[in-house]
């Protein structure tokens, strides 16, 4: 059987015999003792190698400066209200002019003791070692000749002239020390087994386990994020920087492509008493997560460098900025509707980043490019990050989904309950609902995408913007062209205001950065403008007509009121206004056409 190895530091000498005789009685139990106090004591305890002792027992002021100066675990031997009662009561049987001089914790006691039982003694406190010599001073000056205090205080009051009684510790408080060191030792070497025990789990895990302090410095690592650390460049850099989302989201739930793998990647924040820890897991999911190109992958790092675009600025978004801040507290489907090119996809990453799902990866699916191939290729990989859970997926231009495609993704978001597993995002080109009223989308994928809906207005319906729009550019594209322009003449200004621009942000931007790159002056002038204009205008009558004119009349009737419908942005109002018809009208006509 191992023996518990214990030191005894007895604070006077009489105890040290009564420590060895009371271990006699404890089998499992090796008992090292010494007699001294404070520094003699501390270099007996330096004497000894590390954890060449399970525990150390001593008293007082010497127990707390030794545990303040060693890893081994300290029990102290306690002072029992009996043992002070009984030296108090030797002491004034022996002198009218006692004194208690000790730590403040003594003397609150006797004080207490003296005020219930009304025990004329007094105290004097000192707080550290090198006080007692002053405080055994001042109790003589003050005419006290006996003193009563712990064997640090013995040689001080017999230097003063002063008799001395030492406080000791009943033999019923020195066997309390030593059980209380044996179940001190059992604890902790309970919670060592248990340590190891987990220890062992996490290092035959095949989840890669990192923790970072505060200082985003790495801790710990188990064997599997070890391997990972030789094999996966810059996965701890990347780790580390995921430090910045985990403290404003509090989690972290993303995949990440490194060295042409993806890892799935989950990070939470631990707190050790005052101190904060941040912990990350990692598996690796290179098969399931070879997503195609009509699937992309957005981490939070990427989604962070996208802000820097001119529609992610808070003047873009200040009309649905209070929708944008709606639906990301909610968990309901949010569906983005607008023309081509108000870049819808950034109004999607602003609610994403709004969202619960803040610090997750964004899986973006550009449903242009989805064939029946492709989707059943999603759908039948085990691992695909589509049947996870805690992700957002934003099904982008979603209106351009064939007819069998929508009735199939519909039932797979119903059967599969998607909208509860992850936030979903849709977005729009049409009014998805005139769509689902003529027939030409599945009302019941319209029915589980449109919780909530945005609709971003046009360009055209925000003329009074376009001259903040332009000036807030400008300095962008001067650093990215190394150009030096300040801005717009007053008329080439009327110019970008009064253009239609019918494709929105997107050609704004591309026309503002011709126009830069093609200055050599301070300001680009009105010249300089209507040339790019003439051109885009020009590509524009170069297209084949908006509206097919072949049909019934009533045929070309349904096309002409969706194109209208398309440049008012869905506005109903307008494009009645436009067609000279009442709304109900307008109305009646596309509930008419959707239902041959």
């Amino acid at each position: 059987m191992e023996k518990i190895k214990i030191l005894g530091i007895a604070p006077y000498q009489e105890m040290e015999p009564l420590m060895r005789d009371i271990a006699k009685s404890y089998e499992n139990l090796e008992l090292y003792t010494f007699t001294g106090f404070y520094k003699n004591a501390i270099q007996f305890a330096k004497a000894f190698p590390d954890k060449e002792f399970d525990v150390i027992i001593s008293r007082g002021g010497t127990a707390d400066l030794v545990r303040s100066l060693n890893d081994t675990p300290v029990v102290e031997i306690k002072v029992s209200t009996l043992d002070l009662l009984r030296v108090i009561t030797q002491a004034l049987q022996c002198s009218s002019r006692a004194a208690v001089v000790s730590y403040p914790y003594i003397t609150a006691r006797v004080e207490t003791l003296a005020k219930f039982l009304r025990l004329n003694i007094r105290t004097f406190s000192f707080e550290t070692p090198e006080q007692i010599e002053d405080t055994v001073k001042q109790c003589a000056r003050a005419g006290y000749d006996l003193i009563v205090g712990g064997a640090a205080t013995r040689d001080y009051a017999v230097a003063e002239g002063t008799q001395f009684l030492l406080i000791t510790s009943s033999r019923e408080s020195v066997e309390a020390s030593i059980r209380q060191a044996i179940e001190q030792h059992h604890l902790i070497n309970d919670v060592l087994d248990k340590n190891r025990l987990f220890q062992s789990v996490i290092d035959k895990s095949g989840s890669a386990v990192f923790i970072f302090g505060e200082q985003r410095e790495l801790q710990y690592t188990n064997v599997a994020a070890r391997k990972m650390l030789n094999d996966v460049e810059r996965m701890e850099q990347f780790l580390s920087r995921g430090i910045s989302t985990l403290q404003d989201a509090g989690t972290l739930h993303l995949i990440k492509k490194l060295n042409n793998d993806f890892y799935e990647i989950t990070g939470g924040i631990l707190q050790v008493r005052q101190e904060i820890r941040y912990l990350f897991e990692v598996h690796f999911r290179a098969a399931g997560y070879r997503v195609s190109s009509f699937a992309k992958l957005e981490d939070p790092e990427d989604i962070r460098q996208a802000q820097s675009l001119p529609a992610s600025s808070e003047l873009y978004l200040r009309p649905m900025d209070k929708l944008i801040q709606t639906a990301g507290s909610s968990t309901l489907p949010v569906l983005i509707q607008g023309a081509v090119g108000t870049h819808k996809g950034v109004v999607a990453r602003r609610i994403h980043i709004k969202s619960a799902t803040e610090g997750t990866t964004l899986m973006r699916l550009q449903c242009r490019d989805l064939t029946e191939k492709n989707w059943d290729m999603l759908l039948n990989n085990a691992a695909s990050p589509i049947h996870a859970t805690g992700y957002t997926v934003y099904l982008e231009n979603v209106d351009t989904l064939p007819k069998d495609l929508q009735q199939q993704v519909g039932a797979y978001i119903e059967d599969t309950k998607m909208t509860h597993r992850h936030r979903v995002i849709s977005s729009s080109c049409c009014d998805l609902s005139a769509e689902v009223a003529r027939g030409q989308f599945s009302s019941r994928l319209y029915l589980q995408l449109s919780g909530f809906t945005i609709n971003v207005p046009s360009l055209a319906q925000r003329k009074e913007d376009i001259p903040a729009f332009v000036n807030m550019m400008i300095p962008q594209y001067n650093t990215a062209l190394a150009k030096s322009t300040v801005g717009m003449e007053p008329d080439a200004m009327e110019l970008m205001v009064e253009f239609e621009w019918p494709l929105n942000l997107v050609q704004l931007e591309k026309v503002l950065r011709q126009m830069i790159a093609a200055s050599s002056g301070f300001y680009i002038t009105a010249a300089e403008v209507a040339a790019v204009l003439q051109n885009e205008m020009r590509k524009v009558s170069a297209r084949p007509p908006a509206v097919d004119l072949s049909g019934t009349l009533e045929d070309i009737e349904r096309r002409v009121i969706e194109q209208v419908l398309r440049e008012e942005n869905m506005n109903q109002s307008a494009a009645a206004k436009r067609l000279g018809i009442g709304r109900s009208t307008l109305w009646r006509k596309i509930a008419g056409s959707g239902g041959k």
